[in-house]
């Protein structure tokens, strides 16, 4: 068969931007957030580009005001992701706001901004950040930056995007599987045959990259040795390009591409594809080329 693509993988190239943060323009109330320090609240008025509200976070002692999402937002691991929200510094008594990234409920950061705009405006701020190896779930917070006593920051259009679009950085850290027998009809499909061997940028666990592309081609990173020991015998007959985090399941959301594997002329080519168990597998050279028409 050719390559192929998955719907997850087709439907991210042509176009999704879906926020994963809940009622992120507090629209009637502050559900989906809670208070951790300080005194935060849904304000009912004309918030950053909309009537429908915004978030007030107030200083009231020694510990800066400070507010998070409820629920863990789900992400993908080593993924990069957008984050955008409005911020507005009340008055000039007021300060800076910051944004944390953290693992855990008022948890370990992953990236702080810290802001020192002028105040009684709203002003978009968008920044981007990539999860951490193992990380599958996320908690936004938001806060004032000093522990003076009536400090106040306002959020508003909390916004939080998967921003990997290209090829390179979707398959960042993935990693290719090989199996026996013909592909499936899709790559939305499970699997089909016998998983031979997995192949990682360290041969054990790594995931791949790919260098910049060149002349509407991405190949693997030149300094990445891609290989895998084989875990069961048998003829290879397909492979799957799979994004990380992916656990193979049956899906029209996960980005995949599936070919054949061969020893010339196919979209991957070995020098044998007979797999003995034990052995190391070794892909020297891995190409994906975007046609001109």
């Amino acid at each position: 068969m050719a390559l192929t693509l998955s719907t997850g993988l087709r439907n991210k190239l042509l176009g999704i931007n879906t926020n994963l943060v809940t009622n992120g323009d507090f629209g009637t109330d502050f559900s989906g957030w809670s208070q951790l320090t300080g005194t935060t609240a849904r304000v009912a008025s004309t918030g950053a580009t909309s009537a429908t509200g915004y978030a007030s976070c107030v200083n009231a002692g020694s510990a800066s005001a400070k507010f998070t999402n409820t629920s863990a937002i789900s992400v993908r691991p080593n993924r990069l992701y957008k984050l955008t929200y409005y911020y507005q510094k009340p008055t000039s008594s007021g300060v800076a706001g910051m944004v944390l990234a953290g693992a855990t409920s008022g948890g370990s950061e992953v990236i702080s901004v810290v802001h020192n705009d002028a105040a009684g405006s709203w002003v978009k701020k968008e920044c981007h950040f990539r999860t951490g190896a193992s990380q599958t779930s996320l908690y936004l917070s938001f806060q004032t930056n000093t522990a003076t006593t009536g400090d106040t920051c306002y959020f508003d259009q909390i916004s939080l995007c998967d921003a990997a679009c290209s090829l390179q950085e979707i398959f960042y850290k993935g990693f290719i599987q090989i199996y026996s027998g013909s592909q499936p009809a899709s790559p939305d499909n499970v699997p089909s045959g016998t998983l031979l061997c997995t192949i990682y940028s360290d041969g054990t666990s790594a995931g791949l990259s790919f260098d910049d592309a060149a002349s509407g081609t991405i190949a693997k990173a030149a300094a990445e040795t891609w290989s895998g020991t084989a875990v069961a015998t048998a003829t290879a007959g397909w492979f799957r390009l799979m994004a990380a985090g992916d656990d193979g399941a049956a899906t029209t959301t996960e980005e995949r591409i599936d070919g054949a594997v061969a020893t010339s002329g196919s979209q991957l080519n070995m020098s044998s594809t007979s797999i003995t168990s034990g052995a190391v597998q070794t892909i020297s050279t891995f190409t994906i080329t975007m046609p001109s028409q």
